[in-house]
């Protein structure tokens, strides 16, 4: 491929490290009159219990008179927890910039009452007993059981809704006190700002945010997976779609060639429309409602996840198809059609994600909060153009079935 085909240029980024340890980047993009900021914070969660307690902490951000201040103003706030990271984004007004920042600080100083946590638990665990009620839902925390024999807090896609109504006030301050600490922390401001002043405003609303003394600091490392790989049937009586889902290792985003190759191999495979698993299972079959493979970030390693939610009388042959297609890929990687259109396909879409404010900004914090450089933004395109069948090939050896783990959810009547 012609590493020259994909080159985007860098846009203008400015980083700081401000005075407790949060990692600062702005970058000035005037195309229209907003800023997208955004402010993540690790927590770092340990139980699924502790998810809970941090689940109603993120519901009483949106209510802070800091935040629905900049509302007034014609912003937009949204709190959410992705994972482990805490997210508040804020969305508004360019000369409401000093309004962003003041949330900011409100938000990682906030103080909080019993009526407050009561309302956000309520939220909470309306939130909570939703998502635990969808099969799929159900289905992914089966899968991470199953792939690391446990299920590790920051994967749980929702606490119990008991645990969440349990929360107390005193609950949620601790939480705040021990898991909110700059050290964990990344602020992206990207939109028609000044870079200096930006930065400027953010040290200046975060200075004194400190790390509680009593909290220890830890590394917080992938946890550790059975030797043994296996797919195993999991019985779920009257189960409208058998879902079936694999997990194995994909390339490290410790090197960006390789991380490029894996991106490659899971766009190839079920990343879009005209990907493999989707053409076979789901237009030349007729098998599948959905399928999807991407990849995914479970701490300090990458993990490809492949799905298909497939009829319930075609589960065996749409189990044995999959396996097949997976084996073929592993043994001989893409062709040069599929790599040229799943290199055009990153390339494309990439350029167009850094010249949009959402996007870019949406991309910084991508990058961050994996450990990615964000120099890495000019670079990782020519390392996708670049990219060989070789190269491709050898990411797609880690998705052989041999390698993998999952589960067969289905009704077995």
């Amino acid at each position: 491929m012609n590493p020259h085909a994909a080159e985007v240029a860098m846009p203008p980024v400015e980083t700081r490290t401000l005075a407790h340890g949060v990692l600062a980047a702005v970058s000035a993009l005037p195309t229209v009159p907003l800023v997208q900021a955004h402010l993540a914070i690790d927590l770092r969660p340990r139980t699924v219990r502790e998810l809970a307690v941090l689940d109603v902490l993120a519901a009483c951000w949106p209510a802070l008179p800091a935040c629905a201040r900049f509302e007034q103003h014609g912003g937009v706030v949204t709190v959410t927890r992705q994972g482990r990271w805490l997210l508040l984004s804020l969305t508004g007004p360019a000369e409401r910039l000093p309004l962003i920042t003041r949330a900011f600080a409100a938000a990682v100083h906030a103080r909080y009452d019993d009526a407050q946590v009561r309302t956000a638990a309520s939220r909470a665990a309306q939130q909570a007993a939703l998502a635990e009620a969808q099969p799929a839902a159900q289905t992914t925390r089966l899968l991470w059981q199953e792939y690391y024999g446990h299920l590790p807090a920051f994967l749980a896609p929702a606490p119990d809704p008991r645990d969440v109504l349990a929360v107390t006030v005193a609950d949620v301050t601790a939480a705040h006190a021990r898991t909110l600490t700059p050290r964990h922390c990344v602020a992206v401001l990207v939109g028609d700002l000044d870079h200096r002043a930006a930065l400027d405003g953010l040290e200046e609303a975060l200075a004194d945010w400190t790390a509680d003394p009593a909290a220890r600091p830890y590394r917080y490392r992938q946890p550790p997976r059975p030797a043994l790989r296996r797919i195993t049937t999991r019985a779920h009586p009257g189960l409208p779609q058998s879902h079936l889902r694999l997990a194995g290792t994909s390339p490290s985003r410790r090197d960006l060639a390789d991380f490029a190759a894996g991106q490659v191999a899971a766009l190839v495979l079920g990343g879009a429309f005209s990907a493999r698993i989707n053409r076979v299972l789901r237009e030349e079959r007729g098998l599948a409602y959905r399928t999807t493979a991407l990849v995914t970030d479970h701490l300090d390693g990458d993990v490809l996840v492949v799905e298909a939610d497939v009829r319930p009388s075609a589960t065996a042959e749409a189990t044995d198809t999959l396996l097949r297609i997976l084996a073929d890929f592993a043994d001989h990687g893409p062709t040069e059609a599929e790599l040229r259109a799943a290199v055009g396909n990153i390339t494309g879409k990439y350029a167009l994600n850094v010249g949009a404010q959402s996007t870019r900004a949406a991309l910084m914090l991508s990058f961050l909060t994996l450990g990615i450089p964000l120099d890495a933004i000019a670079r990782f395109p020519a390392h996708v153009a670049a990219l060989s069948r070789e190269d491709v090939h050898r990411a797609a050896a880690l998705h052989h079935p041999d390698r993998l783990t999952g589960i067969v959810r289905t009704d077995p009547a």
